[in-house]
This record gives C-alpha cells, sequence and structure tokens, in this order.
C-alpha cells in the first residue's frame, strides 16, 4: 500500500557493465526497480502522488495509447486506494476496444477510467472542453502532467544520480531518452547536485521535439552548477513508437547478446543511439559513458 508516497526500492537497481563496440558501458538497470511502476516512472510518481495521498484526490493524468505513465498511474493510484482518470489521446478508440492496446487494458483493470479525446482536444490538456467537463464530475483532483514530467518529478529523478554517486565512479556521459523531458532534467539536476563533470546527452524518440529545451531549462531554474547537456533529434526513427530494420535488428541482436531487454519506444532509441555514436567515434574506448535503463517495456520489445 501507498503511504504517502511511491517508495522506491531500499536496494539500488544495479549498475551493470557491458562491452558495446569494443566500449565498456555501464547500463543503471532503472527496469529491474519494479514490475509495474518500472523504471523512470516510479522515480517521477514519487513526489507527484504525494498530494493526492494525503488529500485523497482523484489523479487525472494523460497519455497515448502506449504510455507506461498511464499504466504506472493507474497502478499506483490502485495501490493507494484512489481513483484516477486517464486522459487518452485518440477519440477513434473509444467505440473501437478492439484496436486498444495492452497498457489500456491493463490500465483499466487497474482501476483506471479511461477518458478518449481527438488530437486537438489532446493538445490542449485540461483546458479541452471534454476534460473540463470530466474534471467537473470528479470533485476534488490532482493533475500530473503528461509524463508525470513537472518539478516534483525532477526531484525524483536528480534522487538516481545520487544513488549512483555510491556505486560508481563519475562517467564522462550520462545518457537517456527522452519524451516529455522530465527524465532528463532531474539527470541533469542530479549531476549538478553530485558535482559529476560529464555530459548528459538525451536521444529523442519523437519527430518534432525540439521545444522539450526549453520545457527542460524551466525545470532547472534551481541548478547552480553549470552542466554541459543536449539532445540529439536524429534517432527517433519516424517519430513515436515507429521503427527501422535498422533499430529493430540491433535490438533483437542487443538482447541476445547482453541477456536482457530494451522497449521498442524508448530504450532501444537510445541503446541505439550509443552505438552510433561509438561507430562516429564520438564515444571511444577512453570514455566512461553511462546510459540509464528506464524500463517501459510493457510498450512492448521487437
Amino acid at each position: 500500500m501507498v503511504k504517502n508516497r511511491l517508495e522506491i526500492p531500499v536496494e539500488p537497481t544495479p549498475c551493470q557493465s557491458i562491452e558495446v563496440l569494443g566500449v565498456e558501458v555501464v547500463v543503471k538497470r532503472e527496469d529491474l526497480n519494479h514490475p509495474v511502476i518500472q523504471g523512470n516512472k516510479l522515480r517521477k510518481l514519487k513526489y507527484n502522488i504525494q498530494p493526492a495521498v494525503q488529500q485523497h484526490q482523484t489523479v487525472v493524468t494523460f497519455g497515448g495509447a502506449y504510455s507506461n505513465h498511464l499504466l504506472a498511474t493507474a497502478f499506483a493510484c490502485q495501490q493507494a486506494g484512489l481513483q484516477s482518470l486517464g486522459v487518452v489521446r485518440g477519440d477513434e478508440l473509444k467505440e473501437n476496444p478492439s484496436i486498444w492496446s495492452e497498457t489500456l487494458y491493463q490500465c483499466q483493470q487497474y482501476g483506471m477510467q479511461l477518458l478518449f479525446v481527438s488530437r486537438s482536444e489532446y493538445r490542449l490538456k485540461a483546458r479541452s472542453v471534454s476534460v473540463q467537463q470530466a474534471l467537473q464530475q470528479i470533485g476534488a483532483y490532482l493533475l500530473i502532467p503528461e509524463g508525470g514530467s513537472n518539478q516534483l518529478a525532477v526531484q525524483g529523478m536528480a534522487e538516481l544520480v545520487e544513488e549512483m554517486t555510491h556505486q560508481i565512479p563519475a562517467p564522462s556521459h550520462l545518457i537517456c531518452p527522452v519524451g516529455t523531458g522530465g527524465t532528463l532534467a532531474g539527470l541533469i539536476a542530479g549531476v549538478s547536485q553530485s558535482e559529476w563533470s560529464c555530459q548528459v546527452l538525451g536521444v529523442a524518440v519523437l519527430k518534432g521535439l525540439q521545444g522539450v529545451k526549453d520545457d527542460i531549462n524551466q525545470w532547472l531554474t534551481d541548478v547552480n552548477k553549470v552542466v554541459d547537456w543536449s539532445v540529439y533529434h536524429q534517432y527517433h526513427c519516424g517519430g513515436y513508437a515507429k521503427k527501422t530494420p535498422s533499430l529493430e535488428r540491433f535490438a533483437v541482436a542487443f538482447s541476445q547478446k547482453h541477456g536482457f531487454e530494451l522497449d521498442k519506444i524508448y530504450n532501444a532509441k537510445a541503446f541505439f543511439a550509443l552505438a552510433q555514436m561509438i561507430k562516429q567515434g564520438a564515444i571511444t574506448s577512453k570514455h566512461r559513458p553511462l546510459i540509464v535503463h528506464t524500463g517501459g517495456l510493457q510498450g512492448g520489445v521487437f
């Protein structure tokens, strides 16, 4: 049962060393931290859900049909005895459950009500007519942004870096996939607080995500030490949940070689990007790259 927040496991997730194209890479195995609220979602929800638990509010949040954030929120609310509402992008799903993802079915099984809205309404989030009407019927509610990304998520993710300072020496590069930007912002904040001298690199998994840098910067207003960070936009493979034959081949070969899987939406692209950086000589055997496996395996693997 969730008491006043989500509890991070007492035992830190392992930092596993693997070899990628002749370079030793450390993988922070956040995919092992929880069977359902997996990876970065556990840390992003840790402080976000606290006010709803204290005031017994309905949690309202947003996501697409394959959103691991929706699933994590649904499960966390069920465990806490809270009601939850997921606003889902795509009104074509409303009357057609035969095309629902397994994620949506699991959200429903964990007690989450699903509100399907058009893409134009989804862009408006809580300002859309459909969502406003739903909120009026709910009573007391807590809004958590899409992907769980906000200042509270940054706080939870920054703790991941603090955890890693007790496990490994400072890396040369710290890499993660990027969707809404909260995970990357948290890692940047954690690197600043821990005074690691490393590059922090985000791999955008959506097309047209250039504006995410503005979101990240607004969450970093309290960061004192300047951190060298950037977002790479050339590895989205066509857009969110899109793939290329080379990405698919890479992910399958990777799991066969290293014995753990990469979800096809986020981590396959981040690990693929790391491999390309090594091929191009941007990261060499002289470096100490660290990549965070952010979980999300419920979204499917190749």
